[in-house]
């Protein structure tokens, strides 16, 4: 869904469901999550070689698809998020957050005046290529991009509460992979430390009413938090889902 719906279903607390590109770079990957009605695409800039070049091309493809091309950053530079935003990603994932200044730093970043102090560049793909006014461009870009805030290590859950209580987070994404390898238990996701840690952001993202989210490689796991009230589904790869489905092949071809 493009990104408009994908923000009015998170107010309305229904669930989405999307996943990320590691290793595809062509942009038909795009068309494939569409095609399998997944709502959102996120580019992993954190852990890939993607190129700001490769990138443009899946968010160009998913919006003309109808699904929303979001990206994980490497970093809080003014750089990394204004390109990608110029070049059409309509959603910042930020990882590795541990403060609320570290908040006010990329809205500072991906706003546009009097919200941020992004620079304005209205004419490009962004908008793709149709004239538009540059007060229409401001506030559509200030009022649809999407910031997701990952929660991964125990010092932000310790302050979760400040930074909670910025206004413009849309998302808070537990990562449990990295949040149980924060507290010495890397990949155990029923171990109760991990387990007390994720229910204790939910909570509280439901106290503030902010859309939670996990992120998992098994669909599985995922589907276990909705009982919890997660509404915001980051599952698996494309390269797992491609190794899962060409297993499965081998296997079902081979079974006797």
């Amino acid at each position: 869904m493009d990104i408009k719906n994908l923000r009015k279903n998170l107010q309305q607390g229904k669930i989405v469901v999307g996943s990320e590109v590691n290793e595809v770079r062509s942009p038909a990957i795009a068309e494939v999550y569409a095609a399998a009605g997944l709502d959102f695409i996120v580019v992993d800039m954190e852990h890939t070689s993607f190129t700001i070049s490769e990138a443009s091309q899946i968010y160009r493809m998913a919006r003309n698809c109808g699904i929303s091309p979001l990206v994980r950053i490497p970093a809080i530079d003014y750089e990394v998020i204004c390109r990608n935003l110029d070049q059409g990603a309509r959603g910042i994932v930020v990882p590795r957050i541990t403060s609320a200044e570290e908040i006010h730093q990329v809205i500072e970043i991906m706003k546009y005046p009097p919200k941020g102090k992004r620079g304005l560049y209205p004419g490009g793909t962004a908008v793709g290529y149709c004239p538009t006014t540059p007060a229409d461009f401001i506030q559509d870009q200030n009022d649809t991009t999407l910031l997701i805030v990952q929660i991964e290590n125990q010092q932000a859950v310790q302050n979760l509460d400040s930074i909670l209580s910025i206004s413009g987070i849309d998302v808070i994404l537990i990562g449990p992979a990295d949040l149980s390898l924060s507290i010495g238990h890397p990949c155990e996701f029923f171990h109760k430390d991990v387990l007390s840690l994720m229910r204790k952001v939910i909570q509280r993202c439901r106290d503030y009413k902010i859309p939670s989210g996990v992120a998992y490689a098994d669909p599985g796991l995922a589907k276990s938090w909705i009982s919890e009230g997660v509404q915001f589904f980051w599952v698996n790869s494309d390269m797992n889902m491609l190794l899962t489905g060409a297993k499965a092949v081998v296997a079902e071809i081979h079974k006797k």
